[in-house]
């Protein structure tokens, strides 16, 4: 009976600690198209691109499968990078979540690289963290062709540890 209850006890210990978590990251739309409009003046012939290109998709991050106080880092990287001298930066929304599931360390903005970099540090489950994406820097002259840009997501276990 005692190593029955001991067994117990272990195994509910083990399943608290192995608990997965699940990610999930929803688009508004697939597809996104820089176009004459965001020429800078727009629709000039040989105008170049306005610096900074708000883009008019956005992302809705949902971390499930947490425990409540457990803290973690949302990583980001694309792959492969972006051709020429454009970068995207992806901005997450902080006042879309509840302030409690908010983490220390979070950044404001993520310039997208190949490497992962943190973008958000969480604590617990998050619904609906909504992401927005601006165009950085990009030129004609580099930037015609199209490029898909991929973005890749990742969580780790504790905050995101601090900025430079």
């Amino acid at each position: 009976m005692l190593v029955r209850m001991i067994l117990l006890i272990v195994y509910l210990l083990i399943i608290n600690i192995l608990k997965g978590q699940s990610l999930a990251v929803n688009y508004s739309q697939s597809l996104v198209e820089i176009t004459g409009t965001h020429l800078h003046p727009p629709q000039t012939a040989g105008a170049d691109y306005a610096s900074s290109i708000p883009l008019n998709q956005g992302a809705f991050v949902s971390v499930q499968d947490v425990r409540s106080r457990a803290t973690w880092c949302l990583l980001a990287y694309g792959n492969p990078p972006i051709q020429g001298s454009a970068t995207l930066k992806i901005i997450p929304d902080i006042a879309s979540v509840p302030p409690e599931v908010v983490g220390t360390n979070t950044p404001s903005e993520l310039m997208l690289q190949v490497q992962p970099q943190p973008l958000f540090s969480g604590i617990g489950p998050v619904d609906q963290l909504f992401l927005s994406f601006t165009l950085e820097h990009a030129q004609v002259s580099q930037n015609v062709n199209t490029s898909p840009v991929y973005i890749q997501y990742q969580l780790q276990e504790g905050g995101c540890p601090p900025g430079p």
